[in-house]
């Protein structure tokens, strides 16, 4: 009878832990995107005209680099696991979609260039693809501890 209850505790405190760790997680998610506003904000020396104009289309811009990296690490991460499983057509198709869809990124990009310098300089739209790396650079400096 009590076994019961052991394995019903297990599970509630399972489930705190796991709800914890995904605040944690959002919760930093937050604080990186925080910074990286600021961050980007500062290196571009954005007017707030200029920032009212460039956030929603940059935003706009992530979500879609963002579906675009996720599907294709998707598709990769299930033939990495189990490589053995595929044949050589399966994997040369998979490497052509990681193609098509580096393809498509490079394809947004020029789309999204033109569309952040009909609402910022391009001096500015330059200084952003540099204040990207560099917060990079920045995160890692910061993560590592350095």
């Amino acid at each position: 009878m009590w076994y019961k209850y052991k394995i019903w505790w297990v599970i509630i405190l399972t489930g705190f832990y796991s709800v914890a760790a995904l605040s944690q997680n959002n919760d930093k998610k937050e604080k990186i995107e925080s910074f990286k506003v600021a961050f980007i904000t500062q290196k571009l020396n954005l007017t707030t005209k200029e920032a009212q104009l460039f956030w929603p289309v940059y935003n706009e811009y992530l979500d879609k680099i963002e579906v675009l990296k996720n599907s294709r690490k998707k598709e990769l991460r299930s033939a990495s696991i189990n490589i053995e499983s595929y044949s050589d057509k399966d994997l040369e198709l998979m490497l052509d979609n990681e193609f098509l869809s580096k393809e498509k990124e490079v394809e947004l990009g020029k789309e999204y260039f033109n569309k952040f310098k009909s609402v910022i300089p391009v001096k500015k739209v330059i200084l952003l693809y540099k204040a990207e790396d560099e917060f990079k650079r920045e995160l890692l400096r910061q993560i590592s501890g350095k």
